[in-house]
């Protein structure tokens, strides 16, 4: 499998009033205005529905000639989770014996000024077919397409995009540069049209035949939470990002998630407690074994500091959100007599700090993922 890392600024989430959260971008993982429009709701839609695996015909072009393919379009991702979310369309053939396939990457991105949504293709190959079922970075660059979703139609429109930190030639844009048509279904059917100066082995025209299996269900799936929820205990949070953060024996949840992160309030014992942060450092010695390079370097002394904590005294949980605009203050319960722990971080500086009453078992923490 090849996966991508697109280099981009980094925009500042717009915030959004409670009130005026769209139902229909939520359902699909954005915390996002009622104002925002509507047309691409139905992409990404059909992006999630063409999730699994799919027979295929097409034609891939080859000088002046054409060559006919049959193979498998495997199709994973979703809407979901971070800033950009991702679906992969991996395409390879012969069906019976695949040798030869094509990858490719579409990330879709808010664009909060203009109110829709950036659409970027990265597309890998055609590559051997056993490279990409390692999940390494492929040997060659990709070639990248800005896209145009066209909701009459049903339709994005592709149109080369430079790669990052280099300057976009202007054949980028003339008509002898390569562009395609791609057709999203509302059912999940892709399938290539209009295609023009493709290079020697892409796909031309053609598309989606029979779905062959399905994706899997979401209930197999974790649910990545946004805006505000409620929960009697710990154990009943299956969104990953919250699980390494809240302790699975916290009680009396409230809690406020966007992309960048969350903020909990709940109960838990000082025992517990202690026990979970145990539990939370001793893993970061294994992590940062295998990815020294990711992690800040804590040395034992400093391991055992942070164990400790740091007595604050009455804390005040400052409830915010870098996405949502309360119609009200939220005031969570204050922590008369609070201790300030401290998690590993990332060089990114995500983590999370912690503030424990220990008399009361009152617990609040802000949490980041960048």
């Amino acid at each position: 499998m090849f996966l991508c890392t697109v280099a981009s600024s980094r925009q500042a989430a717009a915030q959004t009033p409670e009130s005026q959260v769209s139902a229909d971008w939520k359902a699909l993982g954005w915390t996002l205005p009622k104002s925002f429009s509507p047309d691409q709701l139905a992409l990404f839609k059909g992006l999630n529905a063409a999730r699994g695996t799919w027979s295929f015909k097409a034609e891939a072009v080859d000088g002046d000639t054409t060559t006919a393919l049959t193979g498998d379009l495997v199709i994973t991702g979703g809407s979901q989770g971070g800033m950009a979310s991702t679906w992969q369309l991996t395409w390879s053939w012969p069906a019976e014996n695949p040798q030869h396939a094509i990858v490719e990457n579409i990330v879709a991105m808010p664009e909060y000024k203009n109110q829709q949504f950036g659409l970027l293709l990265v597309r890998f190959g055609p590559v051997n077919y056993a490279e990409t079922q390692l999940k390494k970075k492929p040997k060659a660059l990709p070639a990248m397409f800005m896209g145009q979703w066209n909701a009459e139609k049903q339709t994005v429109s592709w149109t080369p995009r430079g790669l990052p930190g280099k300057q976009c030639d202007q054949a980028a844009t003339s008509e002898d540069s390569p562009a395609f048509e791609m057709l999203v279904a509302p059912g999940g059917k892709i399938s290539i049209q209009n295609s023009r100066n493709l290079p020697s082995g892409q796909i031309s025209t053609g598309g989606t035949a029979a779905r062959k299996a399905d994706a899997p269900q979401k209930s197999e799936e974790p649910e990545l939470l946004t805006g505000m929820q409620r929960f009697q205990k710990g154990s009943e949070i299956s969104d990953p990002r919250i699980m390494r953060y809240l302790p699975a024996e916290a009680t009396d949840i409230r809690l406020i998630s966007d992309r960048n992160g969350h903020m909990a309030h709940y109960r838990i014992s000082a025992k517990a407690f202690d026990t979970f942060l145990s539990k939370v450092w001793e893993r970061y010695r294994k992590e940062s074994v295998a990815e020294p390079k990711s992690w800040v370097d804590y040395s034992e002394e400093s391991i055992a500091a942070a164990l400790k904590g740091s007595p604050v005294g009455r804390y005040e949980p400052r409830v915010r959100s870098t996405e949502i605009i309360f119609d009200k203050p939220i005031v969570w319960e204050s922590l008369e007599n609070a201790t300030e722990y401290e998690g590993p971080r990332r060089r990114s500086a995500a983590g999370a700090t912690y503030y424990l009453d220990r008399e009361t078992g009152i617990a609040c923490h802000e949490a980041g993922y960048w």
